[in-house]
């Protein structure tokens, strides 16, 4: 028998040695701001998207939109360092974006693309040896469920005010002013004082203004106008594509900035373990498994 275990032994074919990851699952617990890289949002939108989520949390204010963007921080963040509001503590992207705001209001383009390098790099960190294919799918479920609690709410108050805690992700669905439209087709929107998201979109966009928030004590405030929902749609939308694309001066020269240089070829390796559907075998590659084809996203040049 021993020589018979001997010479099969001998007869099993050599493998090359590779070092792999077995893919751990999911990625959860990742912000809308971060799952936006991973849905690949283009950079003016992930902006976009972190200064969504400083107006949520009252920290920033919209001074002017044309010729560019122009901010106001608001007194309790000045320090720039982390501080816990009534949505939460300033995440690590909101930080640096409020360092990248100049004395003037405008925005630094350096620090700001810094701002979302950093971001991308974090997430791909986090990424490690989780699945990316169900990870991306995982949260573009969680975009759809966002969506189907606004449509199912009762009322439009109630949807209101689902559209309001869900907002950072409704904003990654590419249909997002359709399926805002269709939510709101035959009720009103409620906006309140606090929401600051909204009105500054409302002021900065809306045709013709009615209300004008008390930016400094948004709670002392009147009550404000309930909003048709078709000028609701129109409006949020037009705000974030305005926004968008006048958040920098120049956006092919802000997305270049980010875009690293094209990585050298890699040698392509197989997976050590073929039954799995996610396996990372790139030895020389610090990054997240792509699965199956191994097709890794360097630094920020291929989020999903």
């Amino acid at each position: 028998m021993a020589v018979l275990i001997a010479f099969a032994l001998r007869k099993k074919p050599y493998l090359n040695p590779v070092i792999s990851v077995e893919a751990l699952g999911i990625k959860r617990g990742l912000t809308a701001v971060e799952a936006s890289y991973l849905l690949d949002l283009k950079p003016n939108m992930i902006v976009t998207e972190i200064l969504y989520s400083l107006l949520k949390k009252r920290a920033v204010w919209v001074k002017t939109i044309k010729p560019s963007v122009t901010l106001e921080i608001m007194k309790p963040f000045e320090s720039k360092k982390p501080v816990e509001s009534a949505e939460g503590q300033l995440r690590y992207y909101e930080i640096d974006f409020l360092k990248a705001i100049k004395k003037d209001g405008m925005l630094d383009e350096e620090l700001l693309a810094e701002t979302i390098l950093f971001l991308c790099r974090s997430v791909e960190e986090k990424l490690r040896g989780y699945c990316r294919r169900d990870t991306i799918d995982y949260y573009r479920k969680i975009v759809e469920k966002a969506w189907i609690q606004v449509e199912q709410a009762g009322t439009s108050e109630i949807a209101s005010k689902t559209y309001d805690e869900q907002l950072l992700w409704l904003l990654l669905d590419p249909q997002h002013r359709t399926r805002t439209e269709t939510a709101f087709k035959n009720r009103v929107f409620e906006p309140t004082p606090l929401w600051f998201w909204y009105w500054y979109g409302y002021q900065q966009y809306y045709p013709r203004p009615t209300y004008k928030p008390n930016v400094d004590a948004p709670t002392q405030a009147k009550p404000p106008p309930k909003i048709p929902g078709a000028d609701f749609a129109n409006n949020i939308a037009t705000a974030v594509e305005g926004t968008s694309n006048s958040i920098v001066a120049n956006l092919e020269k802000f997305a270049n900035a980010i875009i690293p240089a094209t990585p050298p070829p890699r040698t392509s390796h197989q997976p050590a373990h073929r039954g799995s559907s996610c396996v990372c075998a790139c030895a020389a590659c610090a990054c997240a498994c792509a699965c199956v084809s191994c097709a890794c996203a360097c630094a920020c040049g291929g989020a999903g």
